[in-house]
């Protein structure tokens, strides 16, 4: 009885410290420098610059593996309609060349990983499922800020507003195909379906590139580098 008492507590600590290090995945930007304690701020910097690229890798991965199952739809489609031969070659062709890029994408995904992990000593395993979150207003430059930060902030506020625009009409354009798609399943709701993705990850970059700047003004500060991120 003693020997299974402790076999379970070994069994429960041993499962403890795997959700500890499954933890370790960082679902924000906040929680990825708050994780990197020891750091130096130009190793957070660099590490943040990965992360936010990683978060839009994932969203490229996603819009590949869309366009690699509308591609498997065309196929199936020509050969319901009994197309000939060069209409299924030129659909051939292109989910080819829909893998190859695919494959590309999943590569810089694997070695962005690899770089982020080499660099913060976390397991990144997992994938990135939350979103930078977006500001909602733009942040006022502390007070001897370089000049060309501030140029840096006002362009990437821009650049935010501008793709916060376009994710934002595609999100309507998308709606509106889902209900018509639900009425007479006469509408490409996947080609909607990808554009969404597109623009979800124009989004996505311009959000990162914006809190990047932030996070170099907060560093040039001398400011709480967690404190200025989560309160954008």
């Amino acid at each position: 009885m003693h020997r299974l008492l402790m076999s379970l507590s070994i069994f429960a600590m041993i499962l403890s410290l795997g959700q500890v290090a499954h933890a370790q995945m960082p679902q924000s930007d906040v929680a990825l420098v708050s994780q990197m304690k020891e750091a130096s701020a130009a190793q957070k910097l660099e590490a943040l610059a990965l992360y936010y690229d990683l978060h839009v890798s994932e969203l490229l991965v996603q819009n590949m593996n869309e366009q690699r199952t509308g591609s498997m739809f065309a196929k199936q489609e020509v050969m319901a309609s009994g197309g000939d031969a060069a209409q299924m070659a030129a659909v051939e062709l292109k989910s080819q060349k829909v893998l190859a890029e695919r494959a590309a994408r999943f590569d810089e995904n694997m070695a962005l990983r690899a770089k982020l992990g080499a660099l913060s000593g976390l397991e990144l395993d997992d994938p990135l499922v939350m979103t930078p979150d977006a500001p909602l207003q733009a942040m006022s430059p502390p007070e001897g800020t370089p000049a060309d930060l501030v140029q840096a902030l006002g362009t990437a506020w821009s650049a935010l507003e501008a793709a916060k625009t376009t994710w934002q009409d595609e999100r309507l354009i998308l709606l509106d195909a889902q209900q018509r798609y639900d009425e007479t399943r006469d509408v490409a709701i996947g080609d909607h379906m990808r554009a969404m993705t597109v623009a979800e990850a124009a989004y996505t970059k311009a959000i990162g590139a914006y809190r990047l700047i932030a996070a170099k003004i907060a560093v040039n500060a001398g400011q709480d580098l967690g404190e200025v991120l989560g309160a954008l």
